[in-house]
């Protein structure tokens, strides 16, 4: 099982979840949103809005997470200074619809 703590200003406090390795992290988000412990409202979920925008932090750091060309693609478009790096830093922008989970993460959002 993965962890996933989340961390926000608009959190009283972390939200600590778990999930399967392979898993969307949109996929998590969405039951914790519904279930009111998470303030988010992410519908597409089809990889091209750019609504699901986080920034992660994992221990592999910075070795990075894999990101597909249509994720940097909707990067670039969207914030294009986030596309542009490949080192992997908690300040790197991803969007939650493109990534596949495989490490306990620390996500923020704002």
């Amino acid at each position: 099982m993965i962890t996933l703590t989340f961390v926000s200003d608009r959190l009283d406090a972390p939200v600590v979840a778990t999930a399967s390795a392979g898993m969307r992290l949109i996929d998590v988000v969405r039951p914790l949103a519904l279930s009111g412990r998470l303030p988010l409202a992410w519908r597409c979920g089809q990889g091209t809005c750019g609504a699901c925008r986080v920034r992660i932090a994992h221990a592999a750091q910075p070795a990075p997470l894999a990101m597909g060309k249509m994720e940097h693609n909707v990067l670039a478009r969207i914030v294009p200074d986030a596309a542009t790096g490949e080192i992997d830093t908690p300040d790197t922008v991803r969007l939650a619809c493109h990534l596949t989970l495989a490490h306990d993460l620390t996500v923020y959002f704002s």
